[in-house]
């Protein structure tokens, strides 16, 4: 299918350029791509035998928020607290791409009331698969009340907090709304997820998806050494094990000394981010994963398919060598790929722990 564990390995890619306002950071995921050996003499990337230029890139473009939820202004010409945004509800945000994890954190946005300026303490969950960012209150919001919501903007805010897309693009400029409460909230109290599926069922679900088929990732020589036919083989070269096509290093803890572009270094699996997770990236820009998706229903909030725009913007700046499985094969009969990806995303999730 198309990935494995990191070792030497020139890409098609060459170096490209590093957006100012992302060098420094340290995070997995997150550094320069597309090199064979690159030392770091006086500052200087060296590389030899290796074409080093820049990585071709769609134009910059602001991250764009294509759903939120309140609606702006929601409730604002409520009377006596008759409508508005449930004050139970989470604050639901949807983007036109996928965001930067580091991001996608409790300091992009503020949330207070009007007039008072009291302050909410926010906890957000980014759901990859759904390019969603949803904030819910550690308590309900006050009944009844007019509250501000503000997005911050990454290339304004002094202190460089706010939103900004996997490609390095920021929102353009902050953004606020406001809302009003209703008196009574009808969404229920936050309750703990289902359970995760187990280690066992994710190995027989990449199984049945065609994963191994053929010796693919399977047997005594799997493609890139890659193992996705038992938990041992997931443990020993997925887990925790950076992305053959993402490499800077063999060793997910060590600090990227390259700069700020998010894809390289990147894990297959890493335990507790399916946002940083390199296999759930090759699987969401699959042809017959997004044919699916397109026939569905769509509502602002569930995964939706990826254009074409998205995908090419994704190849362009991180994602090696196209999809898993590859387009030309696809899946076996009877696999549905959305259901595939939500098992594999709940169970990296809840820490992608196998026995």
């Amino acid at each position: 299918m198309g990935l494995g564990v990191a070792q030497e390995h020139k890409t098609s890619g060459a170096m490209a350029a590093t957006p100012p306002a992302l060098r420094g950071y340290r995070s997995h995921g997150i550094a320069q791509l597309g090199y064979k050996v690159v030392l770091l003499v006086g500052g200087v990337l060296s590389c030899p035998s290796c074409d080093v230029g820049s990585r071709d890139a769609p134009a910059s473009e602001p991250l764009r928020v294509v759903a939120i939820e309140p609606d702006t202004a929601q409730g604002l010409d409520c009377k006596n607290g008759a409508c508005g945004f449930d004050p139970n509800a989470p604050i639901r945000l949807k983007f036109d791409r996928w965001l930067l994890p580091t991001t996608a954190v409790r300091q992009s946005v503020s949330l207070y009331t009007q007039g008072t300026q009291l302050g909410v303490f926010l906890r957000p969950d980014y759901d990859v698969t759904a390019r969603s960012l949803s904030y819910r209150p550690d308590t309900p919001l006050a009944s009844g009340t007019v509250y501000i919501l503000k997005l911050s903007d990454a290339d304004q805010d002094p202190n460089g907090l706010g939103l900004r897309s996997f490609d390095g693009n920021a929102l353009g400029s902050t953004k606020t709304f406001a809302f009003r409460t209703s008196q009574s909230g009808q969404t229920p109290p936050l309750v703990d997820d289902l359970p995760a599926p187990s280690c066992d069922r994710v190995v027989a679900a990449l199984v049945s998806s065609g994963c191994t088929r053929g010796g693919c990732h399977s047997g005594n020589s799997p493609r890139m050494g890659l193992l996705l036919d038992s938990p041992s083989g997931l443990v020993s070269t997925a887990i925790d094990h950076v992305a053959h096509e993402t490499e800077t290093g063999t060793n997910v803890t060590e600090q990227v000394v390259s700069g700020g572009r998010f894809g390289t270094q990147m894990p297959i699996i890493d335990g507790g981010r399916p946002e940083n997770s390199y296999l759930i990236y090759k699987l969401l820009i699959g042809k017959w994963f997004n044919r699916e998706l397109a026939a569905q229903p769509v509502t602002p909030f569930t995964t939706d398919a990826l254009s074409q725009d998205a995908i090419d913007r994704a190849r362009a700046w991180f994602i090696e060598f196209g999809a898993m499985p590859p387009d030309a094969i696809g899946y076996p009969d009877g696999i549905s790929p959305p259901e595939l990806v939500s098992e594999l995303q709940s169970w990296i999730r809840s820490g992608a722990s196998c026995p």
